[in-house]
């Protein structure tokens, strides 16, 4: 597969092509290959609709690499992975899992597969979500062209197509897929939309399962940050009070700022201190300036967080390089896939008019939540493709099973979310937790209990995995997430899923 060039577009299909072009077109897919595939890895391109609704239509070209399984004589075919976003390509992450992270078991089973999602790594739209991107970000355009163009043919139900499309390329009769975050709404909607192509599914720190819009998956956040708060505060009433307190006069006009009896914190400040008190614990932000923010709630005193908060920001300043690129594509890649998605997208009038929602899900986080991302698809004009609410899963599955894994503490996919996952999927979903640990996709992270069902589950889906709680005090954590496993730091544009 790995300097093979199958599925290009012919001549037939091409009017005025000839063998020239043909060389040029080829030579040039070779050279992004031989740069683009990870070492550990084989690469090609597949050829998929641009349009799955017109399947006879233009074709694009979708990134994927292969880690062969190890023991081919007992190979049991292709694990296929997502690490969410909905911005993180996939074949350099997978590429990194099976280098670092995969047991053996799972190495020798199992082809393991990465494909760059549209819209990122390799794939198709890439470059012009690129372009537009950086041209807002100085000044000189904007992506709402782009997203006209080509946003329609970004949405979830494209890329579970082309998940499905390249399984039949690897020539498996039945699905094994392993995706984390947004990637829950990827195998989700797989199991929703081809129910007897499935042969075992992971879904890891869940999205909603019937979220209809951007309002509907916020407020859950907004939620899901305050139940954080309260653990990371010690469940301390007081602080959890003063908390409020402050986060009601930071975001009260005319001021925008707490006085402390040392200093003022700006709204600016509190709003990235709130931020950080529900950081993942494998970021290392939280325990950073986790002194500053009890100083703050115990003895009223700011000057420490406040220097905690600088020192850190200046840690992560971006340079305009090729990585603060891909971050600016990550972030327009979002609000594209976000928006394309809504099932039951609100008016304009009905965004702006909700933040008493967000206030209504969580007092302490709903007003910087909602002036943080609740007007993400506000002016939405593009051609929508909504996704289906994945509900009553149990009976287009039956005999089959569905391993689903959350946390109680994640800050990106509220445990709820694992609950109303399981109650969707009833008696064929299998649910274990992760209690006592704020962090985000737990699988093949070190926790010993999370990792032998989620292997036991992928090597046999038949057999029942229990449902069990593991708590976060039993395992140790040296894990470092691979690059494709972190989702932006709180200090970026966008936190994604």
């Amino acid at each position: 597969m790995h300097k093979l060039m199958s599925g290009l577009i012919t001549c037939v299909l091409l009017v005025g092509c000839n063998e020239s072009d043909n060389n040029q077109f080829a030579a040039s897919r070779e050279s992004i290959i031989d740069k683009a595939c990870p070492q550990n890895m084989t690469c090609d391109f597949m050829s998929a609709p641009k349009d799955y609704a017109n399947p006879n239509g233009e074709m694009v070209d979708i990134f994927y690499g292969v880690h062969k399984a190890e023991d081919p004589a007992n190979r049991i075919g292709a694990l296929i992975l997502n690490f969410g976003g909905p911005s993180a390509e996939a074949v350099h992450g997978a590429a990194g899992m099976a280098a670092d992270n995969l047991p053996q078991e799972i190495l020798d089973r199992f082809d393991i597969v990465g494909i760059d999602p549209r819209g990122t790594g390799q794939s198709a739209f890439a470059r012009e979500l690129t372009q537009c991107a950086v041209a807002e970000k100085q000044g000189s355009g904007n992506c709402d062209a782009t997203y006209q163009q080509v946003a329609p043919y970004l949405g979830s139900n494209s890329v579970v197509k082309d998940i499905d499309r390249l399984r039949q390329r690897l020539g498996d009769e039945k699905l094994t897929f392993l995706g984390y975050s947004y990637g829950t709404r990827l195998g989700s909607l797989y199991a929703h939309t081809f129910p007897d192509r499935v042969r075992a599914i992971v879904l890891d720190a869940p999205m909603s399962p019937t979220a209809a819009n951007n309002i509907e998956i916020r407020t859950g956040n907004a939620a899901g940050y305050e139940k954080i708060a309260d653990y990371r505060l010690g469940h301390n009433e007081i602080r959890n009070n003063r908390y409020q307190n402050i986060v009601n006069q930071l975001f009260a006009a005319p001021e925008y700022n707490y006085q402390a009896s040392d200093g003022v914190l700006t709204s600016k400040e509190g709003a990235l201190a709130m931020n950080l008190t529900v950081a993942r614990e494998s970021s290392g932000d939280w325990s950073y300036v986790e002194s500053g923010v009890t100083s703050l709630l115990d003895y009223d005193r700011v000057n420490s967080l406040k220097w905690l908060l600088s020192v850190l920001s200046n840690g992560y300043s971006y340079n305009f390089d090729s990585n603060y690129e891909d971050m600016l594509r990550g972030n327009a890649l979002f609000k594209a896939v976000v928006c394309t998605d809504e099932r039951t997208p609100l008016s304009d009038a009905d965004i702006e008019a909700s933040l008493d929602r967000f206030v209504h899900a969580s007092s302490l986080y709903g007003t910087l939540t909602y002036s943080q991302h609740g007007n993400l698809c506000k002016g939405w004009t593009a051609q929508r493709d909504p996704v289906a609410s994945v509900v009553d899963m149990d009976i287009s599955l039956r005999g089959k099973q569905i391993l689903i894994i959350g946390g109680q503490y994640d800050p990106a996919t509220p445990y709820i979310w694992a609950q109303e996952m399981k109650n969707s999927f009833g008696d064929v979903g299998s649910l274990v937790t992760i209690n006592n640990h704020v962090d985000h996709a737990f699988s093949y992270t070190g926790i010993d209990c999370i990792d032998q069902s989620t292997t036991a589950y992928l090597l046999n889906p038949e057999k029942r995995i229990a449902e069990k709680t593991c708590d976060k005090a039993a395992y140790r954590f040296d894990y470092e997430p691979t690059k494709a496993q972190r989702l932006p730091h709180p200090t970026d544009n966008v936190i994604g899923w």
